[in-house]
């Protein structure tokens, strides 16, 4: 007997069929119950039913349907495929397939061991999941008469997997940050939270950076990042503190100062703070006038040291005394915002974090500072922050503050960083001796004219 969804065949054999298995379910009630097989797969009982005869024949065509017990049409061919959902790395697991209809089916696809031709109609196979994180599809063919009946499913191979999240500890209010994650094992990951930024809405690879911009608002903001391993997920999460500079409106100017000329440092030195160890510059302020420079730490990648001292002297005999700090801040000499903690003098309660000069400067500024550890009576800076060196000449013969001295129509330092001296007291040294050639001949600094608010690079 032939099978197949509305099959042709001759009227008289279609009758001849009906008759016979009329009889079959008409005059035994032992043959109604028996089990017929067609394909050798495909198992149906010939039953009394109305409602769902094994057997069907169109009175019109002659074409007969042949159902199985459970309703499934025996004629048609198909191919069923089942594989696990996911499996643990380097593990075995069991792939099965069936078909009806079919003479012989071919596998392609899958891990090794699966791929083959003219396999059975069904079976199982064991195999071994592969030893790095894949999705993997597998692939069957079955044969039939006509067209070949097809199925596919997919396997996810992972491990337990793990996933590290990086991001900086402090971003300023709306600047450029970068945020990078790398991870084992998984197969797909997700941003989570980062209020304010875009994070949560990227589409990310397992592992890899992303550039943002920090939000406009101050605060603490937890990122996270998602992963599947195919066998369940794993998360890992940073947070970032965005801060302002602190610096409001309109900090009050020294006395004898009526504005400030700006320069940047990477543009005058040629890198970014703290490189060029020893390379000096000029600096020239008119009479009235301070000086903010601008820079934005970065930790050395050549090998030098992050941490060093800034270092500024005379360069003309008309500069007398100046005062200079570090701060978030342009223009900011406020000794209660630049010491931390608040009211630490440097000898009889040690500051964590002094960001200006001390008594010492007299035409001579000298500030150590820290991108990298912290140490007491230094300034302590973080990398990728902006900063200012503020430098001013007042209207007092004490530097300090709120007072500071110039002579002449202009005042002209010289100076840069340099190696970095455990105490300030050698750096000084450093200053009088080889900087300005006093005690060696080998000086790295010759003269060079003077021009009101020029800066003049140094060979």
């Amino acid at each position: 007997m032939t099978q197949g969804i509305e099959h042709h065949v001759p009227v008289r054999f279609c009758l001849a069929l009906g008759f016979f298995l009329a009889h079959l379910l008409l005059t035994s009630g032992a043959h109604a119950q028996s089990t017929m097989t067609v394909d050798a797969n495909c198992a149906f009982s010939l039953s009394p039913s109305t409602t769902t005869p094994a057997v069907q024949i169109n009175p019109q065509t002659g074409n007969v349907t042949v159902n199985s017990q459970s309703g499934v049409n025996c004629s048609t061919p198909s191919a069923t495929l089942s594989v696990p959902p996911s499996v643990a790395l380097n593990t075995s697991f069991t792939v099965t397939w069936n078909s009806n209809g079919t003479t012989s089916c071919d596998m392609t696809g899958g891990t090794p061991g699966w791929a083959a031709s003219g396999r059975s109609t069904a079976g199982s196979t064991s195999l071994i999941a592969p030893p790095t994180p894949q999705t993997v599809l597998f692939g069957l063919s079955c044969n039939t008469a006509g067209p070949p009946v097809t199925d596919s499913k997919s396997i996810i191979f992972a491990g337990e997997g793990g996933v590290n999240l990086i991001v900086p500890a402090s971003v300023q209010l709306g600047a450029a940050f970068t945020i990078s994650w790398t991870s084992t094992g998984t197969i797909s990951c997700t941003p989570t939270g980062g209020a304010g930024t875009d994070w949560a809405s990227q589409q990310i690879g397992t592992a890899g950076n992303l550039n943002l911009l920090a939000p406009t608002t101050e605060g603490s903001v937890t990122f996270g990042i998602t992963c599947n391993t195919g066998s369940g997920t794993i998360t890992d999460s940073e947070s970032i503190v965005f801060i302002g500079d602190g610096c409001g409106a309109g900090l009050p100017l020294p006395p004898g100062i009526s504005g400030f000329a700006q320069q940047t440092w990477s543009t005058l030195y040629g890198a970014q703070f703290p490189l060029v160890y020893s390379t000096n510059r000029t600096f020239s302020v008119s009479s009235g006038q301070g000086l903010r420079l601008a820079l934005s730490p970065t930790l050395p990648t050549n090998g030098d040291s992050p941490n060093g001292t800034l270092t500024y002297n005379e360069a003309s005999a008309v500069a007398r005394a100046g005062f200079m700090t570090i701060s978030r801040c342009p223009g900011d000499f406020r000794i209660a915002v630049l010491n931390q903690p608040p009211g630490c003098d440097g000898v009889f309660t040690p500051c964590t974090n002094r960001c200006h000069t001390g008594p010492e400067a007299s035409g001579q500024l000298s500030l150590s500072f820290r991108l990298q550890g912290s140490a007491n009576n230094v300034c302590n800076m973080t990398p990728g922050l902006p900063y200012y060196v503020n430098i001013h000449f007042g209207g007092t013969t004490k530097p300090g503050p709120e007072g500071a001295f110039c002579a002449g129509a202009q005042c002209a330092i010289i100076g840069g960083t340099q190696a970095f001296y455990s105490q300030e007291l050698q750096a000084l040294k450093w200053i009088e001796g080889d900087m300005l050639g006093i005690t060696q001949a080998d000086s790295r600094v010759t003269t060079v004219p003077i021009s009101a608010l020029t800066v003049t690079p140094e060979p």
